[in-house]
């Protein structure tokens, strides 16, 4: 457990770097944070965590343990929100998580960036059912339809995977990325993503099913920055967060075959109407019918935390139309932390 992830020191070295003034991007050189490879365009960079009013201990209603939830990370927490109504129905203490997924029954896996650490909690719990240390940097995760945990590292850029979720049996991969973003499965059990290479250009890797290193991928399409990748239910959804050269987000779904990803029409961009449009949400989360696994139609939701829309306190929880884009079409309160992972009650 730690009590400041990647996301709050980019906070907090941009504020340095911009005199503290929050929303000023910043340049520099790539580092051990994750940065953009061209040191010429600017850092995307995140609010600083919201931390709510301490309980003393990890609590949840129980009536919730059947609804939809939407897991966020505050400053050295998760909060848990009902997914109909924005209310908080739960908080899971010394827990800084950045970046998380959920397999086919809605447990939660939540990725600790520094101290290499992944912590497993069934859908509504609030105790954890398993710890995993796959070490690097972990920066996010995807479960397959096969219950296979594989768990991304920023740098070095890796893929530790546990076969069948069992904390016992992970094996690690490396390739392509020498900086890594989340990857995540396709139906077909590929493992996707996009990073960048040692020299700061953008790389597109996969660890295919049965393969043994991770390999390098081609993509007619453009991710002007890294974001997390995810199954939507129809496509792999490839994240940027810097769609279009500015500081919005966007989607490309695309298809694999062998070692070509091909983009399914245009990228998807959201924005906002809040801070000159600005969105940056680094893992933009595709909300289906059924969990991300077992997910086999196109999620019509992505739920994210716009880093950029501060207003007084953290960015609020948004929704946006999926596959159209746009504006939110929905928005619940502020200081509700960055989104992890929408689970499903089964």
């Amino acid at each position: 457990m730690k009590t400041l992830g990647f996301r709050g020191l980019l906070f907090s070295a941009v504020a340095l770097l911009g005199g503290c003034a929050g929303l000023q991007p910043s340049t520099g050189a790539p580092g051990s944070l994750p940065q953009s490879g061209n040191a010429t365009k600017t850092m995307p960079h995140y609010v600083q965590q919201p931390v709510h009013t301490a309980h003393g201990s990890s609590w949840m209603l129980p009536q919730k343990k059947n609804s939809v939830l939407i897991y966020a990370a505050g400053s050295d927490d998760v909060y848990v929100y009902d997914y109909s109504d924005g209310k908080l129905v739960g908080t899971l203490t010394g827990i800084g998580a950045d970046g998380g997924c959920v397999d086919a029954k809605g447990d939660i896996y939540m990725a600790e960036f520094s101290n290499g650490e992944v912590v497993e909690f069934a859908h509504g719990g609030k105790t954890p059912i398993n710890t995993y240390s796959p070490g690097g940097e972990p920066i996010g995760c995807s479960v397959d339809s096969k219950g296979d945990l594989a768990v991304s590292s920023f740098s070095p850029g890796e893929a530790i995977v546990f076969a069948g979720g069992n904390p016992k049996e992970g094996a690690t991969y490396s390739g392509a990325c020498t900086y890594q973003w989340t990857m995540g499965y396709d139906r077909s059990g590929n493992l996707i993503g996009v990073g960048e290479t040692s020299s700061g250009g953008r790389a597109y890797c996969a660890l295919l099913s049965g393969a043994t290193s991770i390999s390098s991928l081609s993509f007619s399409g453009t991710i002007d920055f890294p974001g997390g990748t995810m199954w939507d239910g129809k496509y792999i959804a490839l994240g940027d967060q810097e769609a279009g050269g500015s500081f919005n987000t966007g989607i490309y779904p695309a298809t694999l075959t062998g070692s070509t990803l091909s983009p399914v029409g245009s990228e998807i961009t959201f924005t906002d109407t809040c801070d000159n449009d600005y969105t940056d949400i680094v893992d933009p989360f595709i909300v289906g019918k059924k969990n991300t696994p077992v997910n086999k139609q196109q999620g019509k939701v992505v739920v994210g935390t716009n880093s950029w829309c501060t207003g007084s306190g953290s960015a609020g929880i948004e929704f946006w139309h999926y596959p159209k884009g746009g504006n939110p079409f929905k928005t619940y309160s502020k200081d509700s932390g960055t989104v992890l992972a929408v689970s499903i009650g089964t």
